[in-house]
């Protein structure tokens, strides 16, 4: 975003890192810290023309996190779209035996 003129986009549609790891590995992806780090979306805030949008993505488990970093950003949060999900793989067999 650095080489971007100021004003100049009209939407931030993006989907960082989460910051979570896969089955308990972080990689280097995954270990920036971007998505929480405030001059992230200060820079977004920069490039933004008045009245654009950001939509972030962000994982159930950290989004408070992200979300902090872009509200002291001086966005205005005005909602927020969740998905929640199951994770992990199945412990036990599911099926339903017929008699």
């Amino acid at each position: 975003m650095a080489t971007l003129p100021e004003h100049s986009i009209d939407a931030i549609v993006t989907d960082p890192p989460y910051e979570i790891g896969v089955m308990d590995k972080r990689t280097a992806w995954d270990s920036t810290g971007v998505a929480n780090d405030v001059r992230t979306w200060q820079e977004a805030a920069r490039v933004l023309k008045p009245g654009g949008y950001l939509v972030a993505f962000s994982s159930a488990r950290t989004y408070h996190r992200m979300t902090t970093a872009i509200e002291d950003a001086n966005f205005e949060i005005r909602d927020q779209l969740l998905w929640l999900y199951g994770n992990g793989f199945p412990k036990g067999d599911l099926s339903i035996s017929r008699m």
